[in-house]
């Protein structure tokens, strides 16, 4: 997301502070929609403490003059960068030629399969 001088004004007075992000930074944040470009620079917004690092939907509610409905804990951030550390990693190693990670939804169990044997065909 491209911020022009305003929109960094306003989110400024709402806040947050925008720091230079790192290559690991960007590498990392981009795909959870963390990474803000400001001159052609990639950036990370940050608000209180700078634990927790701010999205484009938030910056854009602080932007428009509202609050966050939810502000994100810590925690939360951590859990969200392991997860896409993992995606990373599988899509990285499905690149290399290794399996992929692939998610089961639901309760995690495999539905149960018929059996090919004895069955006719039409």
């Amino acid at each position: 997301m491209e911020l022009t001088p305003e929109q960094i004004a306003a989110a400024k007075a709402s806040g947050c502070a925008f720091l230079p992000a790192t290559d690991e930074q960007v590498a990392r944040l981009t795909m959870q929609r963390r990474i803000f470009t400001i001159a052609g620079e990639p950036h990370v917004a940050t608000r209180n403490d700078g634990a927790v690092k701010e999205t484009h939907g938030a910056i854009a509610m602080l932007i428009a003059g509202e609050a966050p409905r939810v502000e994100e804990t810590a925690q939360q951030a951590v859990a969200a960068d392991a997860e896409a550390a993992l995606e990373m990693a599988g899509e990285s190693a499905a690149a290399r030629g290794g399996a992929q990670v692939v998610r089961r939804g639901g309760s995690g169990a495999a539905r149960p399969r018929a059996s090919w044997r004895n069955t006719k065909r039409v």
